[in-house]
């Protein structure tokens, strides 16, 4: 019988969006006792910027949902395709500007609390070519973190890596039962006192990604 574990939901259709010079963003803070400080969905107008400022001892993951983003005086472009990576010791901020002209751009940004001190940035490549799978988002985090792509009906168990975590899951677009919760597009999750997570898709295409934090 799955045991029902504290939890606390962000239903998208409850989010508060504010506007911030060409862009507007959606920020949730999960809980000050797990790993992860904020998350911060940010949707860009043509050509629009936004400044992200990061507390000092972070990591900040950032995942193109569309489009394609320039990060500060970085080269090379971040597509979906991509994982950006930056671990810094001291705050500061990043520069984010959309590089496609005549169309918008979706980004999620997580900050997270680093575990050793470190400071680098890294462009990995993200390929989520396996459905019905859990895909690992980045070699470069301190976190146990996923990403999959399901058929609908398809199931899942996960065994926790480290007990007394938590879980932050966010299904990115479709819809799952996440651990005996109705979760739809853009809705988030963190479950505490949890030691096996279990989900299962219901609709076709449904991606999520989720944290052990």
């Amino acid at each position: 019988m799955l045991v029902q574990s504290p939890s606390k939901i962000f239903k998208s259709d409850l989010s508060v969006w504010r506007k911030e010079n060409s862009c507007v963003l959606n920020e949730m803070i999960p809980d000050e006792q797990s790993g992860l400080h904020k998350i911060t969905e940010v949707v860009f107008e043509e050509n629009g910027t936004f400044d992200f400022n990061y507390q000092k001892s972070s990591t900040v993951l950032i995942i193109v949902l569309f489009g394609e983003i320039f990060i500060n005086d970085f080269e090379k472009p971040v597509s979906p395709e991509h994982i950006f990576t930056l671990k810094s010791e001291e705050d500061n901020t990043l520069n984010i500007r959309n590089n496609t002209p005549d169309e918008k751009a979706d980004i999620l940004i997580f900050e997270l609390k680093s575990i050793k001190k470190d400071n680098f940035f890294s462009i990995e490549n993200l390929n989520i070519d396996r459905r019905n799978h859990l895909i690992q988002i980045s070699e470069k985090l301190e976190y146990p973190n996923f990403i999959g792509l399901y058929e609908g009906r398809k199931e899942e168990e996960y065994s926790l890596h480290q007990k007394g975590k938590s879980i932050f899951g966010m299904v990115i677009n479709g819809a799952f039962e996440f651990q005996n919760r109705l979760l739809e597009t853009r809705d988030a999750i963190i479950i505490s006192e949890i030691e096996t997570l279990e989900f299962e898709a219901l609709s076709e295409n449904a991606l999520l990604l989720f944290f052990e934090v």
